[in-house]
């Protein structure tokens, strides 16, 4: 590896660093402002189109129809995933809500291998196994939480399914696009397809009485981890990426425990989250 790819290696490792952070920080603020989750969904959407549409056009990006073809699958996508986890992280805990979405390098292994080439060894597996029985852990030490809900924990799995769709997407779009031009060119799909959902199943637009302020919040903190997070996918292998994500959830459930009421941590869940995090870092360092 030249000096050049080292340096751009480190730069993409540091990106995804902050990134995951900040999609912590995000999932913890989405629960604090109370929005309904397609209406989040929306205005977080559209929010982070107008910002990063104007950074295109600060860069002198262009728009043509090949661009827009390839942003249309991860917006669509994305747009679906912010309403199944916004919804989610409202009805369940944060600890659940977030290491649900942290099973992602599991779905990557067992229904994405073959596709990019890995075959799933017996040991991968095992480790597989321990992870979701982690989850289940998770879930189990939150039933007496007044916080959880079952229904909170399906839309869960469902946002775990549609961000690891995402990922895999923007992996694949980011060949051809840029960071900037990926993300406003798919934040448009986005806002588009959560707008008759949020019309549909939320009835309005309107976030609530005082609840404006947090919109701005939501395209500013989990916006810029994933424009950093899809500027990373270049200069770092996907399993390296996958790995370092199993820090949002570790921050969204610490800060969850810090400043949200109804969101305390018992043994059990810890006990399975140390499995869940230990088996996913065991199952991406194995495919590094």
């Amino acid at each position: 590896m030249t000096d050049a790819s080292t340096d751009a290696t480190r730069l993409g490792l540091g990106a995804v660093g902050a990134a995951v952070t900040l999609m912590g920080i995000g999932s913890v603020v989405a629960k604090a402002a109370g929005i309904d989750g397609p209406v989040l969904g929306f205005h977080r959407a559209w929010g982070a189109a107008v910002v990063y549409g104007l950074m295109l056009l600060a860069v002198r990006g262009t728009v043509s129809k090949a661009s827009l073809r390839r942003a249309a699958p991860g917006g669509v996508i994305f747009g679906i995933q912010l309403v199944f986890f916004f919804s989610s992280i409202q009805l369940t805990t944060v600890a659940n809500a977030t290491m649900l979405i942290a099973l992602q390098p599991v779905v990557v292994l067992l229904f994405f291998a073959k596709r990019f080439g890995e075959t799933v060894t017996s040991r991968e597996w095992t480790l597989s196994a321990v992870a979701v029985a982690g989850v289940g852990l998770v879930v189990f030490g939150s039933v007496d939480s007044p916080s959880w809900s079952p229904a909170g924990d399906a839309l869960g799995i469902c946002a775990l399914i549609s961000w690891t769709l995402y990922f895999v997407t923007s992996k694949r779009a980011r060949e051809h696009l840029g960071a900037i031009e990926y993300q406003s060119l798919s934040l448009i799909f986005s806002a588009a397809v959560l707008l008759p959902i949020a019309v549909i199943f939320s009835g309005t637009l309107d976030p609530g009485p005082g609840k404006w302020w947090w919109i701005p919040l939501m395209v500013a903190i989990p916006g810029t981890g994933h424009l950093l997070l899809n500027w990373a996918h270049p200069r770092v292998p996907l399993g390296l990426v996958s790995q370092l994500t199993l820090v949002s959830p570790v921050v969204s459930v610490a800060l969850a425990a810090l400043v949200l009421e109804g969101e305390t941590v018992n043994v059990v869940q810890i006990v399975g989250m140390a499995l869940v995090l230990g088996a996913l870092g065991l199952i991406v360092r194995g495919s590094d």
